[in-house]
């Protein structure tokens, strides 16, 4: 612990460090403060079409002590919806397609809600309020859907909200359309359209389907979730057979900066068309700062770094996180891959902003390790007799999705007593937030008891109405179809 908060604190010495240690020197003291502090990955730094830094640090393996190398392949989850947005974009140049077409005029045969209003622009920035298909109770990971499958359970699957364009809320459903339209508008299957427009020319040549239902035991990373600095979990339970165009592609480091090389630099899109695509038609926010779903791209301007507007995406699943980002006014590019399941964004932050001589943020373990470590140490009364001041102790901003993630690591440690309490002190502090009482009752499932979760279901279902939170709303109306059957 001692080497690593001293390296940590070379990291962040700024500008005296920066001016005396070679940028490969620096690269790799970050490298190792991320594999001291618990994290396990591949990184890749470029600028302007040359490679500045890749390097694997960590395990691709815990079981057999495999290391990482430049050349692992991950899952990438929903990094694909680049691919996705591109293919669709390219479409529009073309003429074959307009933005403000509807699905029902594409895909007369899907019969979604609200398909007559629904349109191309909206699928593409989360607005139509479609949800995802493992919203669906009856979902399996491992299975390999049929086209016809899946138009029944996205069928089925409630509307996050009824009106179209009324908000944003992330949605896999309408990714898998936007392939089904490609497909329509092409006569190509969604996956060998991209095989011919991005994959084979651009010599991704790692990039492809699993075919089957775990990772590569040569060469593939091995997804995990770390509980403690003790212990950790495999998590291979929703790797599956096949990438859809909602993402899940088998890929690398180097494979995903050579499809943002080509994105940035022209060769897929033309420049007014891949402001289209940044801006989502002009939609994007006038503030100074902001973040903001574009059309397949996550953007920002002036974070997470100061001075900055960056485009990319992340992908995160179970056991995998990937996030791949340019810097438009260098033209600096930073892809990283991650085994773990966790929020992986500050490592390629961090890198990016080492490769501007920007400070570099810190390097720490993730909150949840942290405070795994602490119940560990002093256990779950202790911490509930002052938890503020252990919150502020371990640097812990609290907010709902706190709560959230945490409920999740004790639950698939199966530690539900511990989550019992701490999704009691959840409710003191967010009482109205409904999504937190649902959490409870999946909780009290998982213990077997029925009756404690139907209670909190209810309680989740009244807040959604009072809140007219549709989502809400529909999620403990299905926990409760569960509960009552």
């Amino acid at each position: 612990m001692k080497a690593l908060y001293l390296l940590a604190l070379l990291l962040l010495t700024g500008n005296l460090f920066a001016q005396q240690a070679s940028p490969q020197t620096r690269f790799d003291s970050l490298a190792k403060a991320y594999e001291q502090a618990g994290y396990h990955g591949v990184i890749l730094v470029a600028n302007k079409g040359t490679v500045l830094y890749e390097k694997g640090y960590g395990l691709a393996n815990f079981e057999n002590g495999t290391r990482h190398t430049p050349e692992t392949v991950f899952k990438t989850e929903s990094v694909g919806k680049m691919f996705t947005a591109t293919a669709i974009l390219q479409l529009v140049e073309k003429g074959k397609l307009q933005l403000t077409q509807t699905v029902r005029s594409l895909l007369p045969e899907l019969a979604i809600r609200n398909s007559e209003t629904i349109t191309v622009e909206q699928l593409l920035k989360h607005t139509s309020g479609l949800q995802s298909p493992w919203d669906h109770p009856g979902w399996q990971f491992k299975k390999d859907y049929s086209r016809t499958e899946l138009e029944r359970i996205i069928t089925e699957v409630p509307l996050a909200f009824d009106t179209p364009g009324k908000e944003m809320f992330y949605s896999n459903s309408g990714y898998y359309i936007l392939g089904w339209i490609i497909e329509k508008l092409t006569g190509t299957a969604y996956d060998t359209y991209f095989q011919q427009q991005f994959f084979g020319p651009l010599k991704m040549h790692h990039t492809r389907h699993l075919n089957d239902t775990i990772m590569p035991a040569k060469g593939g990373a091995q997804p995990y979730q770390v509980i403690s600095s003790k212990r950790y979990l495999p998590m291979g339970t929703t790797v599956g057979p096949k990438a859809s165009p909602a993402g899940g592609w088998l890929s690398t480091a180097k494979d995903l900066y050579r499809f943002l090389l080509a994105l940035s630099t022209g060769k897929l899109l033309q420049p007014k068309t891949l402001a289209l695509m940044q801006t989502a038609n002009g939609t994007v926010p006038k503030d100074s700062s902001f973040r903001f779903y574009a059309f397949g791209l996550e953007t920002y301007q002036n974070q997470p770094i100061a001075g900055t507007a960056l485009y990319g995406h992340n992908g995160g699943g179970a056991g995998f996180s990937i996030d791949a980002f340019v810097d438009k006014a260098s033209g600096t590019i930073v892809t990283s891959c991650t085994n773990l399941y966790q929020n992986s964004r500050p490592i390629a932050m961090n890198f990016l902003s080492m490769a501007l001589n920007k400070p570099v943020g810190p390097v720490s373990q993730s909150f949840t390790v942290k405070l795994y470590d602490l119940l560990d140490s002093i256990g779950m009364e202790t911490f509930l007799q002052n938890e503020k001041d252990y919150f502020k102790q371990l640097g812990i901003q609290v907010h709902p999705g706190v709560f959230a993630r945490f409920c999740d690591a004790l639950r698939q440690a199966g530690d539900y007593g511990l989550c019992t309490k701490w999704m009691a002190l959840a409710r003191t502090y967010f009482p109205e937030e409904g999504y937190l009482w649902v959490l409870s009752g999946e909780n009290e499932l998982s213990t077997g008891n029925k009756s404690g979760a139907r209670n909190y279901f209810l309680q989740a279902k009244a807040i959604g109405e009072k809140r007219n939170d549709q989502r809400v709303t529909s999620l403990a109306e299905e926990k409760l179809k569960m509960v009552s059957e």
